[in-house]
């Protein structure tokens, strides 16, 4: 909830919502501290996370994603519906203060990675309204929240929000139980960077190159200036991580927002039938669009015909 005056605010200035702001107060951070974003599409959730003072993160708040379209998976291309995993990065220029979709940010798919896959596609956004074609949808309350935590992050001075996009909570028992799902080898460098997030509170450190993520990597040489997607990675080695320890076992059940949940495990594992159904639907919109055309069209054209011979004149 807002003070009635910041309700009086246009939704792109509204501050965090009061209970947020006593979350981020609790956790002894800044309001302007920088920010990291976690999704895990299975479980529809989003964590926020703030940063300390000592470079670890606190947890803030998970919000109910309300919708998004998709099954577990990378997006591999434009129009397939699939809402993307992997590492990206939110810049201030992808902020949508002006979306139709009453608040937006653009996650920044496809990165470097898609791009030297192949994968086509943009404009994926977290937003408002409840309604998705491979966007992660949350309630315009939760966006306007969202929002204003990126917004304040960005005035603090971060230059990129980070946001890694997961098929689910990368535990050894969830991915045990996804072991035979089409796209578990993708998901290798997802659980190293879940792990690592888990066992230290600090960011994974990822890198791109042969095509593939890598995650805290160790180079042997210099730290690379830059680095090709596409070819090979220089020598190195990837940092192991342990398994989640107890540190954080202790902390309280983390804060979950309010909000409505319209996709389950069960919907998202039958989202074939589901992406058949749709493609169906839209064939028919298109049959239904074209037919409505050649109707009006054969009737203007009557109409002028009709206008014409009653314009020859004579009585």
């Amino acid at each position: 909830m807002h003070s009635p005056a910041a309700q009086t605010l246009p939704r792109h200035l509204k501050p965090v919502a009061d209970g947020t702001a006593a979350l981020i107060a609790a956790a002894g951070v800044g309001m302007r501290a920088p920010i990291y974003l976690r999704v895990f599409k299975e479980d529809s959730e989003l964590e926020v996370w703030k940063q300390r003072p000592d470079g670890t993160f606190a947890h803030i708040l998970t919000y109910p994603i309300c919708n998004f379209s998709g099954a577990l998976g990378p997006k591999e291309r434009y129009a397939d519906y699939q809402a993307p995993e992997g590492f990206y990065a939110i810049e201030p220029r992808q902020m949508r203060p002006n979306s139709s979709y009453h608040l937006a940010f653009d996650v920044g798919y496809p990165n470097a990675l898609d791009r030297s896959l192949g994968r086509t596609g943009n404009l994926i956004m977290v937003h408002g309204v409840c309604k998705s074609v491979g966007c992660f949808a949350m309630t315009n309350a939760l966006i306007e929240d969202l929002y204003a935590l990126a917004r304040d992050a960005f005035a603090g001075g971060q230059a990129a929000i980070p946001i890694h996009s997961f098929p689910f909570r990368m535990t050894p028992e969830r991915v045990a139980s996804h072991q035979t799902h089409p796209h578990a080898r993708t998901w290798a460098p997802l659980t190293a960077a879940y792990t690592s997030f888990e066992t230290t509170r600090r960011l994974p450190r990822i890198a791109i190159c042969e095509k593939r993520y890598v995650t805290n990597p160790v180079w042997f040489d210099a730290v690379p200036k830059s680095l090709d997607p596409a070819a090979a990675c220089p020598p190195h080695f990837e940092a192991a991580t342990l398994p989640p320890l107890d540190p954080y076992a202790a902390a309280p059940p983390r804060a979950l927002a309010d909000g409505a949940k319209t996709r389950t495990a069960e919907n998202i594992a039958g989202w074939a039938t589901t992406r058949a159904r749709l493609a169906a639907l839209a064939a028919e919109h298109r049959r239904v669009r074209r037919e409505r055309l050649q109707q009006a069209l054969v009737a203007r054209a009557a109409t002028e015909d009709t206008s014409g011979r009653s314009n020859l004149g004579g009585n």
